[in-house]
C-alpha cells in the first residue's frame, strides 16, 4: 500500500505512455537482475497492503536460509522505493503544462499549508501588536481559487485591546505595518544577504526601484525556507489567472479582438518579453543567482529534497514564467507611498494591507505613519465602533475605467461605470483622413466615457476644449472633412471649390433631386445626413463626432461576439491546450467585460443622437 499511495500521490493523469514508463522502471529497479526478489516485486507492484505478501517465498528461494531471504526481501523492498520515488520525480507530459506553467513552475513550494495555516502564520510573522483590530481571512467562490480579504477582529478584540488602540483625527487605526515589514527597492537595497547586490545594480542604473523590489520578492520565494519572509511569500498567491497576460494567444484573440483591451494586452506583453530578455534575465542571472547558490544549501539538488518540499531548481535562471509573476504581483498589491510631503512617490508591497479589496465606497485608507517609520491603515472611528468580524475592510484602488481594472487585476469591477473610448481605429480604411487630422492638430485619440454623464452627450467634455475640437473632428464628412485636411496641410484656396469640384458637387445634387422625386413618398428622411453638408453648429458636430466613434466601437464589439460564439462551439470538437476550467472563466470574465462596456457605449450614443437631431 505504500507503493500504492507514493504514486497516487502525484495525483497525476495517467495516459499510456506514463504506464509504459512505470512498467519499465518497476521492471528494472525491483528485479534488477535477481529473480529471488520476484515474489515482493510482483506484491509491491500489484500494491499489497499484507504483510504477508511481502514474505512470500519464490520457487527459487526454496531451501535458503532465513538470513539470506531476509537481505534480499530488503533489497527488494529498497529497489522498489527506489523505483517509485525515481518514477516521482520524473517530469510528467501532461499537456496543460504549456501554458499553466506559472502555477507548475519548479521553483514553487510544494507546501501543504491550508489557506487557515498560511494566514496564522503571517499574522503571527507581523505580530499581534501590529495587527491591532484586523485579521485576513480566506475567501472561496465556487468557480475561483482560494483568496484573502481584511475583516475588522470585531467587538470583542476592540474591548480587549480598548487601551492599546490608538485613534486620531476621528479614525482609528487597525494595522499598523512597520517598514521592516515593508518590501521595496531600499528593502532590497539594505538586505543582510542580497542588499550589497541590489545597491550595486541601482547605483549602476542596471534595473530600476520596481524592478528591484520584484527581483527581491523572486528571490526570497527561491529561497525559501532560508528566507525570513516566508510566511509573507506563501501568503502571496502562486496563480493569477484572470490576468490578461498570462491568457494564450487563442484567448486574446477570442475574448478581447475588438476591444481596446486588445492592443493593450498585445502591447504589453512585447514589452514585458523584451524587458525580461534584455534587462531582468540578465540582471537577475549575473547577480543574484550567485548569492542564492552561496546561501542555498548544496543538498538542495538530490531527488529526496525535491520529492519533500526541497529547493530543488531554485539556482537555475531566472524563468519568464517567474517574471510574469513577479510583474503580475507588483501590479496588483503595491501601494504607492508619497513621503516628503508628496514630493517622492514609493511603490512598497504591504503585507496585510495589499490584501484588501477594492471599491468606490471604501471604509478604510492608508497613510505613512507620522513618525514616517510605519504604514497605517486607518479607518473612520464611527465606522469601526459598529463592526464586526464579519465586515470586510476595503480600500479603493484609485481604478479609472474598466480597461484598467480588467487589464490589472483581470476582473470587472462592478463599481467601476467608466471605459475608453477610441476616436480612430487601426483597422478601419475610413479612419485615416480623421487620423490625419488628430495628429496634424495633435488632437486626443481617445477619450474616457463615465456612465453618470451619458445623458449630457457631447456636453459632457465641455470643460476640455482638446476633446471637443477631436469630437467637431470627428462629427465632419465629405467634403468638409476634405477641406479641414487641406486646411491643415497648407493647401492654398482650401474653402473655395475648384471648378471641378463645383461640377462635381452640382451633379450629385441633381443625381440625389431625380431619386428623391420617387423615393421621398415611402422613405423615411430620419437622421439622414448629407455627406456634403457642411454644419457650422459645434454643438451638433460634436455630438455627431461623438456618435460616429461610438457606432464604430459597438460594431467592433457586435463582431467581437459572434466571432466569440462561433469559437466557443467548435471548442466543444476542437478543444485548445489549458485548464479548460481557467479558460471558460478567462472568457466569462471577457463577456463581462464587452457588456459592461456596451452598456455604457449605448447610453452615450441615445444621447449624441438625440443631440444630433436638435
Amino acid at each position: 500500500m505504500f507503493f500504492k499511495r507514493l504514486l497516487l500521490i502525484k495525483n497525476h493523469n495517467y495516459t499510456s505512455n506514463d504506464g509504459k514508463k512505470a512498467l519499465l522502471l518497476f521492471s528494472s529497479l525491483f528485479l534488477h537482475g535477481k529473480r529471488s526478489s520476484n515474489s515482493i516485486s510482483n506484491a509491491a507492484y500489484r500494491g499489497c497492503s499484507s504483510s504477508k505478501s511481502f514474505s512470500t517465498v519464490s520457487p527459487n528461494n526454496a531451501g535458503k536460509s532465513s538470513s539470506e531471504q531476509h537481505r534480499r526481501f530488503l533489497g527488494g523492498g529498497l529497489a522498489a522505493l527506489g523505483g517509485a520515488l525515481a518514477y516521482y520525480s520524473l517530469p510528467t507530459s501532461d499537456e496543460n503544462d504549456e501554458n499553466d506553467r506559472l502555477a507548475k513552475d519548479p521553483r514553487d513550494d510544494r507546501s501543504s499549508l491550508t489557506p487557515h495555516e498560511k494566514v496564522a502564520k503571517l499574522h503571527h510573522f507581523l505580530g499581534d501588536e501590529n495587527r491591532i483590530l484586523a485579521h485576513a481571512k480566506p475567501l472561496k467562490s465556487a468557480d475561483a481559487p482560494v483568496h484573502f480579504g481584511l475583516f475588522s477582529d470585531g467587538e470583542i478584540s476592540r474591548k480587549e485591546k480598548r487601551r492599546s488602540v490608538r485613534k486620531e483625527s476621528g479614525e482609528t487605526i487597525v494595522l499598523n505595518v512597520p517598514d521592516a515589514y515593508i518590501v521595496s527597492a531600499s528593502t532590497a537595497a539594505s538586505d543582510e544577504d542580497l542588499g550589497e547586490t541590489f545597491t550595486k545594480m541601482l547605483d549602476e542604473n542596471k534595473i530600476d526601484t520596481r524592478q528591484a523590489t520584484q527581483m527581491f520578492v523572486l528571490a526570497q520565494r527561491r529561497l525559501k525556507s532560508e528566507s525570513g519572509w516566508k510566511a509573507y511569500v506563501d501568503f502571496l498567491p502562486r496563480r493569477m489567472d484572470l490576468v490578461p497576460m498570462f491568457w494564450t494567444e487563442r484567448e486574446i484573440e477570442r475574448g478581447l479582438k475588438g476591444t481596446v483591451l486588445y492592443e493593450m494586452v498585445k502591447t504589453q506583453k512585447a514589452r514585458l518579453k523584451e524587458e525580461y530578455e534584455t534587462v531582468v534575465k540578465d540582471a537577475f542571472d549575473a547577480n543574484v543567482l550567485p548569492k542564492l547558490k552561496e546561501i542555498i544549501p548544496s543538498s538542495s539538488s538530490s531527488v529526496f529534497v525535491s520529492l519533500f518540499g526541497g529547493n530543488a531548481n531554485d539556482t537555475s535562471p531566472l524563468s519568464f514564467e517567474e517574471f510574469l509573476w513577479a510583474k503580475a504581483l507588483f501590479w496588483t498589491r503595491a501601494l504607492t507611498i508619497p513621503i516628503e510631503n508628496g514630493r517622492v512617490i514609493v511603490e512598497a508591497l504591504v503585507p496585510l494591507v495589499d490584501a484588501n479589496h477594492s471599491t468606490k465606497k471604501p471604509n478604510a485608507r492608508y497613510q505613512l505613519s507620522n513618525d514616517l517609520k510605519s504604514v497605517e491603515l486607518r479607518v473612520p472611528s464611527k465606522i469601526e465602533d459598529n463592526m464586526t468580524s464579519e465586515d470586510e475592510i476595503k480600500i479603493t484602488y484609485g481604478v479609472e475605467n474598466l480597461e484598467r481594472a480588467f487589464f490589472t487585476y483581470g476582473f470587472v469591477d462592478e463599481d467601476v461605470m467608466s471605459t475608453i473610448l477610441p476616436f480612430v481605429w487601426s483597422d478601419d480604411e475610413d479612419t485615416k483622413t480623421y487620423s490625419s487630422c488628430l495628429d496634424l492638430k495633435r488632437l486626443p485619440k481617445i477619450v474616457q466615457l463615465d456612465l453618470e454623464n451619458a445623458k449630457k452627450g457631447a456636453s459632457a467634455f465641455s470643460g476640455d476644449p482638446e476633446v471637443r475640437e477631436a469630437l467637431r473632428i470627428l462629427g465632419m464628412q465629405g467634403e468638409q472633412l476634405a477641406m479641414e485636411l487641406r486646411a491643415l496641410l497648407g493647401v492654398k484656396e482650401t474653402l473655395a471649390l475648384t471648378p471641378a469640384e463645383r461640377i462635381s458637387k452640382q451633379e450629385r445634387a441633381n443625381q440625389r433631386k431625380k431619386g428623391r422625386l420617387f423615393s421621398s413618398f415611402g422613405r423615411s428622411k430620419k437622421n439622414t445626413v448629407d455627406a456634403d453638408e457642411i454644419v457650422t453648429d459645434h454643438r451638433r458636430l460634436e455630438n455627431r463626432g461623438l456618435k460616429r466613434a461610438i457606432e464604430t466601437a459597438l460594431k467592433h464589439l457586435d463582431e467581437t461576439d459572434e466571432s466569440e460564439e462561433k469559437i466557443g462551439k467548435g471548442e466543444e470538437n476542437n478543444k485548445e491546450k489549458g485548464d479548460p476550467t481557467t479558460s471558460a472563466r478567462r472568457m466569462e470574465e471577457a463577456k463581462r467585460y464587452r457588456k459592461k462596456v456596451r452598456e455604457i457605449l449605448q447610453s452615450y450614443l441615445e444621447a449624441s443622437s438625440k443631440h444630433w437631431k436638435l
